[in-house]
């Protein structure tokens, strides 16, 4: 009554003295309601720097709903991969005869390179995406640049990258920030060569980074397996051997986990050449379409590929070649990640980024917009594949 007559509001001093007491009472309610809600605690909290929130997550760690809890001690990542498309810097490397078509006097200059550099900066930065792996770079310099143009240069990113044997010169790497940091010691990140017999050129190998959070180890692989130059079933061998490299990595750490007492976490991403159904994956990589093959002693051997899913929905893919759709790019997991102890892929998290943005409006089939000389004229898109991402969670991991 007195907060809303204004005519009546006048006598609140000049009350009766029953008046007198309800006012009293108001005036306490009033008082604890207000210090429940600016407390000494809530009012003197200082706002985290953004160093600070570095060192807690990426930048502002994600958590899953779930009340109070599960707030406290689950953190959500993005994870994904990319094909960067022949992200070659403009100077020329005697030691790699394949920047040859990548130097200015072919068209590939500084202004063109800076270019493509904010073009995929500005698409990385709306993944925001905490573990990226990549393909078809020319260095680490490419990734440093990268990192460097104004969308990401405030992310906290850091790189793990090898040199490849490839003959083209081109390499796999990682981009990530906190709270995943690499592992401790000289084999937080290696590089697997895949032998494809005597007499034929080196290919990328299976590039392995070890991440941590909260103690609990994450081994990522990098795959970008031979190309099917000459013809799918030509070049079938050469996959099947990139498959078997990363098979046996994959057994090594399962069976070393499992000495240890707990289920190994591993993701693979990357450019596969090969569709979820190609032999090459299912038979020799072992990564298989149903969960429930992971099941009892023997199914921990085997993998769970959830990119099968885009294989039923008609013009679909991350690839667009030759008037068809492939899925090439992919994102497997071990049985490991299908459990709430250490990591945990989300189900039905696995997405390709094919926003209109990144497409190819002017071609019927919509495809991946990429950036290249084609016919004599530059188009000046950004790849010819689409990202693939998804969403991990962090639990704390059980002894």
């Amino acid at each position: 009554m007195y907060l809303w007559n204004r005519r009546q509001s006048f006598s609140l001093f000049h009350t009766s003295r029953g008046d007198t007491v309800f006012l009293g009472v108001l005036v306490l309610l009033l008082a604890g309601t207000i210090s429940l809600f600016f407390s000494p605690q809530t009012i003197n909290a200082k706002p985290h720097s953004p160093a600070e929130n570095l060192l807690q997550g990426s930048l502002t760690p994600r958590v899953p709903s779930g009340g109070a809890e599960a707030s406290s001690s689950v953190i959500e990542l993005t994870f994904g991969f990319w094909n960067l498309e022949n992200l070659f810097d403009t100077e020329d490397d005697p030691r790699n005869p394949g920047d040859n078509e990548f130097l200015p006097e072919r068209g590939w200059d500084e202004e063109r390179y800076h270019r493509k550099l904010e073009r995929l900066a500005k698409v990385i930065e709306s993944f925001d995406v905490d573990l990226l792996g990549v393909c078809e770079i020319e260095n680490r310099r490419v990734l440093e640049d990268l990192l460097q143009r104004a969308p990401l240069s405030e992310k906290g990113y850091g790189i793990a990258h090898l040199d490849s044997p490839d003959k083209r010169g081109i390499d796999m790497g990682v981009i990530y920030r906190a709270p995943l940091t690499l592992a401790a010691g000289d084999q937080a990140v290696m590089l697997h060569e895949i032998d494809l017999g005597e007499g034929t050129p080196k290919t990328r190998g299976i590039f392995e980074a070890n991440f941590v959070v909260d103690q609990s180890p994450l081994l990522f692989l990098v795959q970008h397996w031979p190309s099917r130059r000459g013809g799918e079933e030509k070049s079938r061998p050469h996959r099947i051997a990139a498959a078997q490299t990363a098979r046996r990595v994959v057994l090594s750490r399962i069976d070393s986990a499992a000495q240890a007492g707990y289920e190994a976490d591993i993701l693979l991403v990357g450019d596969f050449n090969d569709d979820p159904y190609n032999v090459s994956l299912v038979e020799h990589l072992e990564a298989v379409r149903g969960k429930f093959a992971l099941e009892g002693d023997r199914g921990r051997y085997r993998l769970f590929n959830p990119s099968w899913k885009f294989l039923g929905t008609p013009d679909v893919g991350t690839l667009y070649y030759q008037a068809g759709w492939n899925v090439f790019d992919q994102a497997i997991v071990s049985r490991g990640m299908l459990d709430q102890n250490g990591y945990e892929f989300v189900e039905g998290s696995l997405q390709i980024y094919n926003q209109p943005s990144v497409r190819n409006l002017n071609h019927p089939a919509h495809p991946p917009w990429w950036f290249r000389k084609y016919r004599g004229n530059w188009t000046e898109g950004f790849s010819d594949h689409f990202a693939v991402l998804g969403t991990l969670r962090v639990y704390p991991k059980s002894p």
